[in-house]
C-alpha cells in the first residue's frame, strides 16, 4: 500500500484544520443569521412532515420499539434514545413534505442532512445555542462544498447528492460539537464520506422513500463524530486518493476550487435558497410563471389552449415525466400538474396535494395541456441560471409569455421574513395553533443568542405533540 504524499496536507485536512479552528466571532453576522432561519424552516417541516410523512408512518414506531439509551428527543414523537437514531427520525420526517431548503450549485438539500445531526448530538452533549447555530454553519459549508464540487456530474451518474454529501456535512457538524481537533475532525469527515449513500431513481418508482437518505446522512455523522472521539481512524486520502470519494462520485469531473477555496469568505449557507411551494426546486420557476400568468391573463382555466414549458434536461429528468400523478408523492415532482394547480388556484400548497386534488378531472385535463421541453440554451445556463420558459395560449387568441432565470427564494431574490413567516404558517395551520409557530420563532430567530437554548425547544414540541 503506497503511503500519501503529504498525510497532513490532503484537501479534506485543508478542511478539517479549518472548521476545527473557526470560533463563533469570526463567523459573519448575516451568516448566522441565515442559520437561524434555516432552523426555524427546518423545525417547521419536520412539525409538517410528523403528521403527512409516508415514511415516517413506518420509521417512528420502528425507532421506539428499537429503544436503546435515551440521549436524544425524537421530536414530535416525544421520546428519547440513541442520537444516530433520533437524527435519523427527524431526517426523515423534515425530507418528507418537499419544503425544505436547498442549493442549486449543488443540487442538494443541506437542512434534512445537518440539522437532525446537531440537534441530536447537541441535546446529548448539552451544547449551548450558539455552538449549535456554528455547527450548523460548519455542516452546511461542508456538505455543500463537496456538492458544488462535484456536480452536475455526480447528479448526471444517478446520484442523490443530499444523501451523498449529506453525511460529510453532517459528521463535520457533530465533530464540532464535540470539539474535536482537527485530526480527528478529518477522521470524522472521512468516516462521513466513507458512509456516503443515495440514488435518484427513486424518483421513479415510489418516491416516498426519499426522505430516508438524508435521515441516514444524519446518522451517518453523528456515527462518523463519535467513532472518532472514541480513536478510530480514517483515511486522510478520502478525497483526492486512488479510490477516493471524488474519484468515485463523478469520475474526478470536480473542481479543487469549488471544495476548499475562499475558505472564511464563501460561506455556503448564504448560498442555499428557500422553498415557497411543496415540489422538487425543478417545478418552482414553472410555479412562478403559472401564477403570474393567471394574474396576467384573469381567465378561466377551461379557456386555455396549452401550455408550452422549455426547460434544462436535469429538470425534465426528475419532473418532467409525470403529466398526471396518482399519489401525493408524485404530484410532487410533477412539474405538469403543479403548474395546473398555480394556473387554477393561485398557488400551490399542501393542502394542495388531496386525493380530491388528484382525482380533479379540470385539473387532470389541463395538467395534459402542458409540454415540457427541453431547451438547449437552459442546458447551458444549468446551475448558474436554473429558469424556465413558458408560453400559455388562450382559445381567444390571447397569450402569455415569458422567461426568468431563478425562482423565488433563491440568493437573487431572496424571500423576506414576512415571506419566510406566511410559508411557514400556511404550512403548520392544519395541524397546529398559531402559538406553536410563533414560540417556534421567537426561540430561533428573535433574542440574545446567550437567552436561547435547544432544551426550551423541545419543550416547545412536546407542549403541542403530546
Amino acid at each position: 500500500m503506497s503511503k500519501p504524499r503529504d498525510e497532513k496536507d490532503t484537501l479534506l485536512c485543508k478542511l478539517a484544520r479549518y472548521y476545527a479552528s473557526l470560533s463563533y466571532d469570526e463567523v459573519p453576522a448575516e451568516v448566522i443569521e441565515k442559520a437561524k432561519r434555516s432552523l426555524v424552516d427546518f423545525l417547521s417541516e419536520l412539525a409538517a412532515g410528523f403528521y403527512v410523512g409516508e415514511l415516517a408512518e413506518a420509521v417512528n414506531p420502528y425507532l421506539v420499539e428499537l429503544g436503546g439509551k435515551p440521549e436524544s428527543t425524537l421530536l414530535c414523537v416525544g421520546r428519547k434514545m440513541p442520537a444516530q437514531n433520533a437524527a435519523l427520525g427527524m431526517g426523515v420526517m423534515a425530507h418528507a413534505i418537499e419544503l425544505d431548503d436547498g442549493h442549486r450549485w449543488g443540487t442538494s438539500h443541506p437542512a434534512v442532512a445537518i440539522m437532525p445531526a446537531v440537534l441530536a448530538m447537541a441535546e446529548r452533549e448539552k451544547s449551548s445555542y450558539g455552538e449549535i447555530l456554528l455547527a450548523i454553519v460548519i455542516g452546511y459549508d461542508m456538505m455543500l462544498r463537496t456538492a458544488r464540487a462535484i456536480n452536475p456530474a455526480h447528479l448526471k451518474k444517478g446520484f442523490h447528492s443530499t444523501g451523498t454529501c449529506g453525511s460529510l456535512g453532517a459528521a463535520a457538524a457533530c465533530a464540532k460539537l464535540l470539539n474535536l481537533d482537527e485530526e480527528k475532525t478529518a477522521y470524522a469527515i472521512s468516516m462521513g464520506g466513507l458512509q456516503s449513500a443515495g440514488l435518484q431513481e427513486m424518483l421513479h418508482d415510489h418516491p416516498g422513500v426519499k426522505p430516508l437518505q438524508p435521515g441516514k446522512s444524519a446518522s451517518a455523522g453523528v456515527l462518523a463524530a463519535d467513532l472518532a472521539k472514541r480513536g478510530a481512524k480514517s483515511p486522510r486520502t478520502l478525497f483526492e486518493g486512488e479510490h477516493g470519494w471524488l474519484k468515485a462520485m463523478c469520475d474526478s469531473n470536480y473542481s479543487a476550487e469549488a471544495l476548499i477555496g475562499d475558505l472564511g469568505t464563501r460561506f455556503e449557507i448564504l448560498y442555499t435558497y428557500t422553498k415557497l411551494y411543496p415540489t422538487c426546486r425543478h417545478c418552482h420557476a414553472a410555479i412562478d410563471l403559472a401564477r403570474e400568468a393567471r394574474e396576467t391573463l384573469s381567465c378561466d382555466p377551461a379557456d386555455i389552449e396549452y401550455i408550452e414549458v422549455k426547460t434544462y434536461r436535469l429538470g425534465i429528468v426528475e419532473v418532467g415525466r409525470i403529466q398526471v400523478p396518482k399519489t401525493q408523492q408524485e404530484a410532487m415532482f410533477s412539474l405538469p400538474f403543479a403548474v395546473a394547480i398555480a394556473l387554477t388556484r393561485g398557488n400551490v400548497t399542501l393542502q394542495d396535494y388531496t386525493p380530491e386534488t388528484l382525482s380533479d378531472p379540470k385539473l387532470i385535463s389541463l395538467a395534459e395541456k402542458v409540454h415540457v421541453m427541453e431547451d438547449e440554451k437552459l442546458n447551458d445556463l444549468y446551475p448558474k441560471e436554473r429558469g424556465a420558459h413558458m408560453k400559455v395560449v388562450l382559445r381567444d387568441g390571447r397569450s402569455y409569455e415569458k422567461y426568468i432565470p431563478v425562482a423565488k427564494g433563491e440568493p437573487e431574490f431572496p424571500v423576506t421574513d414576512e415571506d419566510l413567516k406566511e410559508k411557514l404558517q400556511a404550512m403548520l395551520s392544519p395541524y397546529y395553533p398559531n402559538a406553536f409557530f410563533e414560540g417556534l420563532w421567537k426561540m430561533t430567530v428573535e433574542g440574545d443568542i446567550e437567552s436561547r437554548s435547544y432544551e426550551e425547544i423541545i419543550e416547545h414540541f412536546g407542549r403541542f405533540c403530546s
